[in-house]
């Protein structure tokens, strides 16, 4: 039997076991966490890197692009290269954002997320291509989210590849069948096929799943212009706004549903809004330049159109509209430029041939004597007026000639008609 010392000592061990017990397992916890920091490397780096903040929150996002660039700035880890880019991606900076996801993969490689941030970057750059083949890299290292597929759903439909675009999206559908982006690229895929009714469910659906993506109400927006609703147009426009009040883009769709029903000085107020939000918003200087133009307020137009020419200046036949309000002020010789590096540019222009053509006829015609002239032809001899000769009537005889007294008919008959010479009574 226990003596009374032995169970005394055992009450003792039961009381003090689970405190050792949690001493000894806090003790391994450390241990265990200080090796894993030790062999973190970039992760050891990324320790007091911030967390991604709301976009909405300006504040936050303004101190975490700061204490990332300070993480930067004394150690360089690649995933807080990438955590900015993905901040500056949601800005809207994309190509702060694409030198900096670079940065990120050139440091480490082996990160599919990395490869998966470029492609929704090079998308908004309007690369394609280039998307779609960081968009694969990242699924080959292992990247499994809906939001992959539904990004290389819509980058093979931009392509064309329309059943390859389908499954991709059907993938992201399974995963998340609530997934409202999904919907909302099947809605692309409808529309560029031509079933517009199908489009508008599925981005109706898209609306439903999620009420704040902002291309659902750019797409509904755009289809209902296009079939001459504008009415429903302006509806989901001003819905959007509800949400994003300073969306450069909003305004400006807004600006083209007034256009195409002819309120031309709303849609000129509306695009005057974009610029103010976003100054280098060139399709709205583009659109002012044209309406502009049909008021016949050429200079103004001419302001518009250098001024896209500044942005963007690849900027499709954009000499030959340069070239149209110099012809309409009557700057020739500049209108001549302008038409003709357009047709340098694009021999198939029509507009730009026939302005070239016009501007210097006119130009010519400006300064010679004679419009009819054309540069290649000839000057001919102007013939010299004749000397007029003067007459002396008084050494001169004049005979007046006498009216015939007899008229013959056509029967032959003979009719006497005694005619008095002009002025005997």
């Amino acid at each position: 039997m226990r003596t009374s010392k032995e169970r005394e000592r055992e009450r003792v061990n039961e009381r003090t076991a689970p405190s050792e017990i949690r001493s000894f397992t806090l003790v391994h916890v450390l241990a265990l966490s200080l090796f894993l920091f030790s062999c973190g490397g970039d992760d050891r780096q990324t320790a007091h890197i911030p967390d991604f903040p709301k976009p909405g929150d300006s504040s936050r996002v303004e101190g975490a692009l700061r204490a990332l660039t300070v993480a930067i700035n004394q150690s360089s880890p690649a995933s807080a290269y990438a955590k900015r880019a993905t901040i500056l991606l949601a800005m809207g900076r994309m190509n702060d954002a694409l030198e900096d996801i670079d940065e990120a993969i050139s440091r480490n490689d082996n990160a599919g997320s990395y490869y998966l941030t470029r492609a929704q970057i090079l998308r908004s750059l309007q690369q394609p291509a280039k998307a779609l083949q960081n968009a694969q890299r990242a699924e080959i290292l292992g990247v499994d989210t809906p939001e992959l597929y539904t990004l290389q759903g819509d980058l093979l439909q931009q392509q064309n590849q329309f059943d390859k675009a389908k499954l991709y999206v059907a993938k992201a559908l399974q995963m998340a069948p609530y997934d409202g982006e999904a919907y909302f690229f099947n809605g692309l895929m409808a529309a560029r096929q031509g079933d517009t009714v199908q489009a508008i469910t599925l981005y109706q659906q898209s609306l439903r799943l999620k009420p704040r993506y902002l291309e659902t109400y750019n797409q509904l927006a755009s289809v209902y212009r296009t079939l001459g609703d504008q009415n429903s147009a302006l509806a989901y426009n001003q819905q959007a706004l509800r949400y994003f009040p300073n969306n450069p883009r909003l305004w400006y769709g807004r600006g083209l549903i007034y256009h195409s029903i002819g309120q031309l000085d709303s849609a000129m107020t509306y695009y005057r809004q974009t610029m103010k939000i976003q100054p280098g918003y060139y399709q709205a200087y583009f659109q002012l330049g044209l309406i502009n133009q049909t008021y016949r307020n050429y200079n103004e137009a001419l302001s518009n159109y250098q001024r896209v020419q500044e942005l963007r200046p690849q900027f499709p036949r954009i000499d030959t509209y340069i070239g149209y309000c110099h012809e309409q002020m009557g700057q020739y010789d500049l209108a001549i430029a302008a038409y003709d590096k357009a047709t340098k540019q694009n021999i198939n222009d029509r507009q730009a041939a026939a302005g070239l053509w016009r501007s210097q006829r006119r130009q010519y015609a400006q300064n010679s004597y004679n419009s009819l002239l054309l540069p290649d032809t000839a000057k001919k001899s102007t013939p010299q007026a004749r000397s007029r000769t003067v007459i002396d009537t008084t050494r001169v005889r004049i005979t007046t000639i006498q009216p015939k007294a007899r008229v013959s008919t056509n029967a032959g008959d003979s009719l006497k008609r005694t005619v008095k010479p002009i002025g005997q009574n």
